[in-house]
């Protein structure tokens, strides 16, 4: 067993987090898709997550969500005793 994902790995920690994207529960409950091009952050983050599926190598960083003035916090490991991250930090501005 392999200490470090596999491309396949890598692609199923991206499609979770996607999809947890795609399907963001707002504060009344209503399903908001915040994967899309249309906020400022997404063009970078996908060009993020391709990289990440297609090389060997960890991503971690922030970006800025600017509509609705916080960051997101991301760390995606090649190393499996390391776990994948994908947060919303709500304390901050951008």
């Amino acid at each position: 067993m392999s200490e470090y994902y596999s491309a396949e790995e890598r692609l199923k920690i991206v499609l979770d987090i996607t999809k947890k994207l795609k399907y963001y529960e707002g504060k009344d409950g209503q399903i908001i898709n915040l994967y899309s091009d249309e906020y400022s952050y997404c063009p970078q983050f996908k060009k993020i997550i391709n990289d990440y599926v297609a090389n060997e190598k960890t991503y971690s960083g922030t970006l800025d969500f600017v509509e609705i003035g916080k960051k997101l916090e991301y760390y995606l490991p090649i190393r499996k005793k390391n776990t994948p991250k994908f947060i919303i930090l709500m304390n901050t501005n951008c």
